[in-house]
């Protein structure tokens, strides 16, 4: 009796959580990453959805690029300086780095299990993000590492890629 009345806690937990990340919010239309990016002053703090697409979260950087192509050029190159280092190179400056545009995602609240979510089901795919848009570490008297935040996410969803 007493796993039962554990067990139905546990789900009703579940079920709360997930409706707090699934509940309503302001945004309407779903946005490009090159159009946050354009306006994210004037979309600071508010609530968004935008598309891109979602390599690996990893605990110091998520990042949702344009497309699949993107993300893979950055990936490629972290490799090849990767690599390199393995092998012992110093001074990886010279390594050409693609400089695509991307929004970097935060963690989510401690309850959104935002990276488990994108790590287990929407790793390297298309993805739709609802979340709060911030400015902050695009200020030029604010400088951000690792983990920034330009969309706090609440919510995450498969996408179609572009066409």
């Amino acid at each position: 009796m007493e796993v039962n009345v554990n067990l139905r806690s546990v789900i009703g937990l579940l079920m709360a959580l997930t409706m707090t990340a699934c509940g309503s919010t302001t945004a309407t239309r779903t946005l490009t990453v090159d159009q946050v990016m354009a306006d994210i002053d004037r979309l600071n703090g508010k609530t968004i959805k935008v598309t891109g697409f979602l390599g690996e979260c990893e605990a110091l950087s998520c990042r949702l690029y344009r497309t699949k192509a993107e993300s893979s050029d950055v990936d490629q190159a972290m490799s090849d300086i990767h690599a390199a280092i393995v092998k012992g190179a110093t001074d990886v400056s010279g390594f050409p780095f693609p400089n695509h545009p991307a929004l970097s995602i935060g963690p989510g609240t401690n309850w959104s299990f935002f990276d488990l979510q994108a790590n287990l089901l929407y790793a390297d795919s298309y993805v739709v993000i609802t979340g709060r848009a911030s400015n902050h570490c695009r200020s030029k008297t604010v400088l951000c590492f690792d983990r920034a935040s330009e969309i706090e996410p609440v919510s995450i969803r498969s996408a179609p890629p572009p066409t």
